[in-house]
């Protein structure tokens, strides 16, 4: 695959021409005419530089341009429109425009190329915090330059409803809570972390009962094994950074935090696994 890291290296004319100089930055060249693509070759100094080889690429009905306006800067877009047309056996070299109008491309897409990141949490509430703050991130950008594909794996709360189940607290939206109610049962069961049972055995210390762990790094349920890299979240501030869970390297954010801890937390993760590819 073909794909240029940022589109200041893509330069574009409406004509096939020879002889005319390039900007300092182009390493492709993709002229309408034709329409044909080059990589390109320069020399010299200064901003504009003379052209020293064009070597063809695509040309013809190898090159699609595709019909709207997109977000240039999201790579896994641009790979899975591009890998959408290429499969079809229309060309193999789509060009796309972004609002700004520059112009970027992808030859030969290829999906394998984008990473997939497990995203570990609870519901509700329903999308959870963690995935919720990560599709605003990709709405706005901030994530599109990864090429990363986030893909939750969510344990439902809900199914440990039961006479005597207490949550952690309201924010869960379910009840009864330890914050908010009193345990009146003979033999609760708790569904919270650590800290939830050490608020429990804080106010009720001699009373039995049973314990059901959702933390996302030491819950065991199905749900939330991870099976490729991951991103959860913990209420322990400690345990914030590089994790590891069935065997699949992690990272995890406090409970708490925000879209820009989340975004570092993500950019520290897949530069982690790309420099082990």
């Amino acid at each position: 695959m073909i794909f240029p890291q940022d589109y200041k290296f893509v330069g574009i004319k409406d004509r096939e021409g020879r002889g005319e100089p390039v900007y300092f930055s182009t390493e492709y060249l993709i002229s309408r005419d034709g329409p044909s693509l080059y990589r390109v070759e320069s020399q010299g100094s200064g901003f504009l530089r003379e052209v020293a080889a064009l070597h063809l690429l695509a040309s013809g009905k190898d090159i699609e341009f595709y019909p709207e306006i997109v977000d240039t800067r999201n790579r896994t877009l641009l790979i899975d429109l591009a890998g959408e047309i290429c499969r079809s056996g229309k060309a193999n070299t789509v060009v796309f425009q972004g609002p700004d109008e520059h112009i970027t491309f992808v030859k030969d897409p290829d999906p394998s190329a984008i990473l997939e990141i497990e995203v570990l949490d609870v519901s509700p509430p329903d999308p959870p915090w963690l995935v919720y703050s990560l599709q605003r991130l990709e709405a706005c950008g901030m994530l599109g330059d990864l090429a990363v594909r986030f893909l939750p794996r969510i344990l439902d709360l809900r199914q440990f409803s039961a006479e005597g189940a207490y949550y952690p607290c309201r924010a869960s939206g379910l009840s009864p809570t330890l914050d908010a109610d009193p345990v009146a049962h003979p033999r609760p069961r708790i569904v919270g972390c650590e800290v939830s049972r050490e608020i429990f055995l804080s106010k009720y210390p001699d009373r039995e009962y049973d314990f059901i762990n959702i933390c996302p790094l030491h819950c065991q349920e199905e749900a939330l094994r991870p099976e490729r890299p991951f991103l959860t979240r913990c209420c322990r501030s400690e345990r914030r950074g590089r994790t590891a869970k069935n065997g699949q390297s992690g990272m995890a954010v406090h409970w708490g935090d925000g879209p820009y801890k989340i975004a570092e937390a993500v950019r520290c993760l897949v530069e982690d696994l790309r420099r082990s590819q």
